[in-house]
């Protein structure tokens, strides 16, 4: 029974929380680490992000944190992603049950964005400095079950960016529930992405200036620029599951996201998964844009549909999987994700 209330009262704290986070923002806006928003897991990036409602195991650390606890013992997760305009991004996610405590994870994605040449007014071609950003967002993940259908978990995140002698860095936390019924039916909902602000500082902002009505020849003073701070990326997302067991054969999940955000347009997205007998997947998933009436830019989504296939190795009481994911995008390569998962 108490568990009944706390779930209760948790559902209504992230209604009131979402609507200080979304009611007062501007639909189309800006908003600070968006690295944040590169969806991880070759599971269910094929099938567009849309399943939020039953996803399980470490997948679940990024998409809804609720679902860590349905780990059965351990599970560790390596993903590497061919991102657009020779960007790579590599992801690693772990968790351990831990008994009636719940679930404990961690999980580090790192963006490699490549080298970028130093070029200034005077030196157009290059001077010879090479820029290495570094974008790194590491995590630590909570689950519980109150009950054999309620799920809770939670994400805190430390976001780290760094460009030259420029810094900047957050802190974020994840929220997100789940309900599975008897019947196959999964109800999924997550608050990502809350937090303090992204502001960036360091040397590069400084310069001498003059100080104005003084001889030419006095001292300079050293002057700095105000960055501005940016929010961010927060969103809400609802979803719905959907399994259908065929008998002799597997099952099929059947699911869709909704997704508001606080600085953009939302979308919604459609998945599918095949399973064959608990060893190969065939997924596959489509995400539409809903653009505000007064949209006036060019209404092409940059992604739409998505395909994946994995596979699943059962020996000695270990699994091992497989997963990739293909999405394509309107205007560079498409993204290729490549995932393996270890479960013990």
């Amino acid at each position: 029974m108490k568990n009944k209330y706390f779930v209760i009262g948790l559902m209504i704290l992230l209604m009131v929380c979402s609507h200080s986070v979304f009611a007062s923002a501007p639909k189309l806006g800006t908003a600070g680490a968006t690295e944040l928003l590169i969806p991880m897991g070759a599971k269910n990036v094929a099938m567009s992000g849309a399943n939020i409602a039953n996803v399980s195991g470490t997948d679940a650390i990024y998409w809804n944190p609720a679902g860590m606890s349905n780990i059965n013992a351990g599970e560790a997760t390596f993903t590497q992603m061919n991102y657009f305009a020779d960007m790579k991004v590599t992801y690693l996610a772990a968790g351990v049950a831990a008994g009636k405590l719940g679930a404990f994870g961690v999980s580090l994605q790192v963006l490699n964005i490549g080298d970028i040449p130093v070029t200034t007014i005077d030196m157009p071609e290059g001077t010879g400095e090479i820029l290495k950003p570094d974008y790194l967002t590491l995590s630590a993940t909570y689950a519980k079950r109150f009950t054999d259908r309620i799920f809770f978990g939670t994400n805190a995140k430390i976001i780290s960016e760094k460009i030259g002698t420029m810094s900047a860095s957050a802190v974020g936390f994840d929220l997100g529930l789940q309900y599975i019924s008897q019947i196959g039916l999964s109800f999924g909902v997550t608050m990502k992405n809350i937090g303090s602000k992204v502001q960036f500082d360091g040397t590069a902002i400084e310069f001498n200036s003059g100080i104005p009505f003084a001889s030419p020849s006095a001292t300079t003073r050293k002057t700095k620029l105000d960055m501005a701070a940016h929010e961010l990326p927060a969103s809400m997302n609802l979803g719905l599951a959907y399994t259908l067991k065929l008998e002799g054969l597997g099952k099929v999940n059947l699911c869709g996201t909704y997704n508001n955000y606080s600085y953009s347009y939302d979308e919604m997205s459609a998945g599918a998964e095949f399973s064959f007998r608990d060893m190969l997947f065939a997924r596959a998933g489509y995400l539409i844009p809903f653009y505000p009436s007064d949209w006036e830019y060019d209404e092409t989504s940059e992604y739409g549909m998505s395909l994946g296939f994995g596979l699943n190795l059962k020996m000695a009481g270990t699994n091992l999987m497989f997963d990739y994911a293909f999405r394509p995008m309107a205007t560079f390569d498409a993204n290729q994700y490549f995932s393996m998962t270890v479960g013990f």
